[in-house]
């Protein structure tokens, strides 16, 4: 039976993965500098991937894996290149790196990317063959780190599925994105800014989604680069809508006028159903009244 490594093992995601990996009774360890607040027990490496020293002391644990899940990453996303392009880099590129020298025995590796290595997309769905020009400092750490692994890849004859993710809700701890900050605004009763005319359409994508496309690639171990995204595309104007409806609420957003060009953002995402078989199950409906439900119980 292989055995996972998985870095990011308490983040945003990972959580979720090692809760699903404990039920099916998956033979895995986690690796993370944050403590495990809310998750069952499971075997957890405290260690900073960007530190040689650590993973030299764990050389003979690290023979052990043959897949890794590598879901660790500095994300800031809007800041300037010159003060975080640095601790980017570092984790990004090389704590992968650095990571890879002790994996001697790995057979495949899946990386959790995003739809940011894109940049500003030149036509709507967009596809894995698309131009990548990213424009933030996230996603161009996350595509030159695709490009290293591709190269591992070639050199040491390991398997890689790169997952390029659409923005991920329904989370335990969200960032600022659009879906928990509406929910987090209205439910105090305040209207959410909208910029633009709010009709702009985005495939968000649910978090058990993305566990399900992690667990495919593992699964059939298919090189690649696959756009992972959510069957619905709704426009801000209708996550508001749905929102509303799940809180009982009738708040309207306010409608702010940019001088920024507003675009859609949609993935093809039928690469990865042709190739990895996945097909999402959860639409936007469900997947807004879960993560309604989820801040009612956590209180973000």
């Amino acid at each position: 039976m292989d055995k996972i490594l998985i870095t990011g093992a308490v983040g945003q995601i990972g959580r979720f993965l090692v809760r699903k990996l404990l039920k099916q009774g998956k033979i895995f360890s986690g690796l993370d500098v944050r403590k495990p607040i809310n998750l069952p027990d499971f075997d957890l490496f405290d260690i900073q991937v960007t530190n040689k020293e650590n993973f030299q002391k764990l050389r003979s644990r690290l023979d052990e894996f043959s897949i890794l899940i590598h879901l660790a990453s500095k994300i800031d996303i809007e800041s300037d290149v010159l003060k975080s392009g640095i601790p980017s880099v570092d984790l990004n590129i090389s704590g992968t790196l650095k990571l890879l020298e002790f994996l001697p025995n790995l057979e495949h590796i899946c990386y959790a990317s995003t739809y940011m290595v894109y940049g500003t997309p030149t036509r709507t769905p967009i596809t894995e063959f698309d131009p990548t020009e990213p424009t933030t400092v996230y996603g161009a750490s996350k595509l030159a780190t695709e490009k290293f692994l591709q190269i591992f890849s070639s050199q040491r004859k390991v398997g890689v599925s790169i997952l390029r993710l659409m923005g991920v809700y329904d989370l335990e701890r969200p960032h600022e994105q659009a879906i928990p900050s509406f929910i987090k605004l209205m439910s105090n009763n305040q209207s959410p800014k909208i910029f633009g005319n709010g009709n702009v359409r985005r495939n968000h994508v649910h978090v058990d989604d993305v566990i399900e496309s992690i667990l495919k690639s593992i699964k059939v171990k298919k090189s690649g680069v696959f756009n992972i995204g959510g069957s619905n595309s709704p426009s801000n104007i209708e996550l508001v809508n749905l929102i509303n409806k799940n809180l009982g609420k009738s708040i309207k957003p306010i409608i702010k006028e940019t001088k920024e060009k507003q675009y859609d953002f949609i993935t093809d995402i039928s690469r990865a159903e042709k190739i990895l078989g996945f097909v999402p199950k959860i639409g936007i409906e469900e997947g807004i009244k879960r993560t309604v439900e989820r801040f009612k119980e956590d209180e973000w």
